[in-house]
């Protein structure tokens, strides 16, 4: 992906669907696979996305999140007779799915995204694209700091 390009939210949607088999839903459809968020809770700027390619998934996922969906699924298995395997939190849980939404204020680059799921390779590249907007704030204590590096005690007690 071009560099300068990185935050068009066009181009991220496509490298997603491209390299990480994204498949592109609209408003409706993720409404219909999540029942936990309403119409009002999605901007109509935004992206989503889904990957249900399991395969591709678990390539996505770090020793400890393979540790902890195989901890679930064995919850699950252990404690619920009767489960719904094609629920949207059974398959975020176990690592058959995961949902991006690509926020976007300006209708044109990315601003944020909220994702859903396992798979903190995606997540860390996802945040590297937002994270180079990020400017370290100025902290008042900094300046203080700066100020005292320069005082110089003197008296009996410092030689």
């Amino acid at each position: 992906m071009d560099k300068q390009n990185k935050h068009n939210l066009k181009d991220i949607s496509k490298y997603l669907i491209d390299e990480f088999k994204a498949i592109e839903i609209n408003n409706d459809e993720f409404l219909e696979i999540n029942p936990n968020l309403t119409l009002e809770d999605l901007n109509s700027n935004s992206k989503i996305l889904k990957i249900t390619d399991e395969t591709l998934i678990q390539k996505l996922l770090t020793q400890k999140e393979k540790e902890e969906i195989e901890i679930t699924i064995d919850h699950f298995n252990k404690n619920f007779t009767e489960i719904d395997h094609s629920s949207y939190d059974y398959k975020i849980s176990t690592g058959k799915l995961i949902t991006i939404i690509l926020e976007c204020d300006d209708d044109k680059n990315l601003s944020g995204f909220i994702m859903d799921g396992s798979g903190e390779l995606l997540y860390n590249y996802l945040l590297t694209l937002i994270g180079e907007d990020i400017e370290k704030s100025i902290n008042p204590l900094d300046e203080v700091i700066e100020e005292l590096s320069q005082f110089r005690p003197y008296g009996k007690y410092f030689k």
